[in-house]
């Protein structure tokens, strides 16, 4: 496992409301993840959720994939960049609702870097670390939630989050 930078505890704790998401967000996600790369090999990336925020229910219908400045060990977006994503979401009657960024390793905490440059974070929001560069499974242990001002790692997904199929028999 690569440990990530982490000199403040990252509190564990049980997911509040539901994250519903569309499997072909899944699908999206994973590609553009794994897209990331440059001269030098393969970098972090990051992918931006759209859809709504209903009451305590975070509802994922959308994927925007924003320009970011990628490297070995980062990924970072200027305003423009959150401005355009901001802009295409508004154009869908969406919101920028959660994030995703890839890590190198196995280590799918929040770094402390990850808990004070995720994008305007507010209460109930999800923030979703992949490992291997977007290689490792999606949901596999790197959902972390905003709860009471701070990013708390959620200890057990499965009572949170509702991967919804395209067909529902």
């Amino acid at each position: 496992m690569s440990p990530v930078e982490r000199a403040r505890p990252l509190p564990e704790a049980q997911g509040r409301g539901k994250l519903l998401i569309a499997e072909s967000v899944l699908a999206a996600t994973s590609a553009a993840l794994q897209g990331f790369a440059g001269q030098d090999g393969r970098h972090e990336g990051i992918v931006l959720w759209l859809g709504r925020f209903i009451a305590t229910t975070t509802m994922v219908v959308s994927v925007h994939v924003p320009e970011a400045d990628h490297g070995w060990g980062h990924v970072r977006m200027s305003e423009q960049q959150v401005g355009t994503a901001s802009r295409s979401a508004r154009a869908l009657g969406l919101g920028i609702i959660a994030q995703v960024h890839s890590h190198p390793g196995t280590d799918v905490r929040h770094s402390d870097g990850d808990d004070d440059l995720v994008l305007m974070p507010f209460e109930g929001m999800f923030s979703l670390v992949v490992g291997r560069y977007g290689d490792a499974a999606l949901l596999d242990g790197g959902l972390h939630q905003y709860q009471d001002g701070v990013w708390h790692r959620i200890i057990d997904v499965d009572p949170v989050v509702y991967v919804i199929p395209p067909v529902v028999r």
